[in-house]
């Protein structure tokens, strides 16, 4: 009955009421790359000791930490590589866990009436009274009481473990048909102290009242946690320099898969579409006999000169990818994707008042960081959105938008419409709107 009740306690949420300025989230302590967001996607300048409100973003680059103070009693330490957003009303933090490791802790018990709740995609944690870490298929649970359950999206019932200090538990699959996210069950383990990971060793290092707690955990010894601190940082700064390596060799793929493009060959050479609609011959003396749509631009440049004239149509027929870099669709402003090919757009800025239309059998790719759309997309056709992008205005989807970045939606913006494939975060301000036919994936809405 006891345990029924605690249970209960640590799985009550409050009523929620808006935040007082003075119990608003804060960043306390940065170290290295770190980027912050607005609910709206809108990036600010990190710094120590600034506010966060609900649906901000905190990310961590490599070699980097970020600490979080969600109120008095409760904080967060994120890992390098990770990244979260942020959520307080009333008694009630929540973090949501998009990527990496987060080092969770708090500073007494928790009462009835209050919760500390850190989720990823298939896990939420109910923290009371504790510390220890999570990441997105597992958590660790160095001292106290926590509550573990899977997401249990699409099915009956949720997978539910109640850790105690020195135990973790792990994501597995579930034979047969699984109660978890995914057909997935959780699998309880005791901790050693060579499983602890590093955000939670360096956390503890700094912390004697903590480290008093570990030393009442059987099976876990404070003193070969830090023999080890040295070689985790080694292993660490190996797999942030190869993260980095492999972000520089995806960028160098990027750039080669789109290396056809008409903006990359010499005015007059024999890449260039021709305005007359004969024939052009492409590299290798393929001859191309289809009509070329008038005023399609050669480069960035003398497409938005084309722009400023109301309209522009970019043709991708014949299969090929075609790319305009940092091109700003204004208001009053047209810009049409035809043809079977991919019209590749990095840095595509959409204004007030502009418009981009994705015919059907049409592909636009964008990416970039920080963009703004405060204008109107119609996709007919697909849409590859591999970006950090804010909407500020409409989309209408009659077909297939493919999100890999962070895509905010701000209020009184609006997506509406078509299959969405999301493998990135949808994030969705109150007041925005975000009613796809069908979706997936990460989706937050404030």
């Amino acid at each position: 009955m006891l345990l029924t009740l605690f249970i209960l306690c640590a799985s009550a949420v409050p009523a929620l009421a808006a935040p007082s300025a003075d119990e608003a989230m804060r960043l306390s302590d940065i170290s290295g790359t770190i980027t912050v967001k607005n609910a709206s996607g809108i990036p600010l300048e990190a710094s120590e000791g600034m506010p966060l409100y609900n649906g901000y973003t905190v990310e961590t680059g490599a070699a980097s930490s970020a600490l979080i103070k969600l109120d008095g009693s409760k904080e967060i330490t994120l890992d390098s590589r990770s990244i979260c957003s942020v959520k307080h009303n009333g008694k009630t933090a929540e973090t949501f866990l998009i990527a990496g490791t987060v080092f969770f802790k708090t500073d007494r018990p928790l009462g009835c009436d209050e919760a500390f709740i850190i989720r990823s995609q298939d896990i939420i944690n109910s923290v009371r009274g504790s510390f220890g870490c999570q990441n997105e298929t597992g958590v660790w649970l160095l001292y106290g009481t926590t509550i573990v359950q899977t997401s249990a999206v699409g099915q009956q019932s949720a997978d539910k473990q109640v850790l105690q200090s020195g135990q973790g538990a792990f994501l597995e699959q579930a034979s047969g048909s699984g109660t978890g996210a995914n057909g997935q069950t959780l699998s309880t383990r005791t901790l050693t102290s060579d499983s602890v990971p590093l955000v939670a060793i360096s956390a503890i290092a700094g912390d004697q009242a903590m480290q008093r707690k570990i030393e009442g955990v059987p099976t876990l010894d404070f003193q070969a946690m830090i023999g080890s601190l040295e070689g985790k940082k080694a292993e660490a700064a190996a797999a942030d320099q190869k993260a980095v390596l492999v972000a520089q060799a995806a960028v160098t793929a990027q750039n080669a898969a789109i290396g056809t493009s008409s903006a990359n060959y010499p005015a007059g050479s024999s890449a260039e579409t021709t305005q007359s609609g004969g024939p052009s011959a492409f590299p290798g003396g393929e001859a191309y006999s289809e009509t070329p749509v008038s005023g399609n631009a050669s480069d960035s440049q003398a497409l938005m000169a084309q722009l400023s004239g109301g309209s522009a149509t970019l043709d991708s027929s014949g299969g090929w990818t075609i790319s305009y870099t940092g091109v700003t669709v204004g208001a009053g402003q047209t810009l049409t994707i035809t043809g079977a090919g991919t019209v590749s757009m990095p840095n595509l800025t959409i204004a007030e008042g502009g418009a981009v239309n994705v015919s059907a059998g049409a592909t636009l790719a964008v990416s970039g960081t920080d963009l703004v759309w405060r204008g109107t997309l119609t996709n007919n056709g697909t849409v590859n959105c591999n970006a950090d992008l804010a909407l500020l205005g409409t989309v209408v989807n009659n077909g297939t938008f493919i999100n890999s970045g962070v895509f905010s939606i701000a209020p009184e913006a609006g997506f509406n419409g078509g299959t969405v494939n999301n493998t990135g975060t949808i994030i969705v301000s109150d007041g925005g709107s975000f009613d796809p036919g069908a979706a997936d994936g990460v989706v937050i809405r404030n």
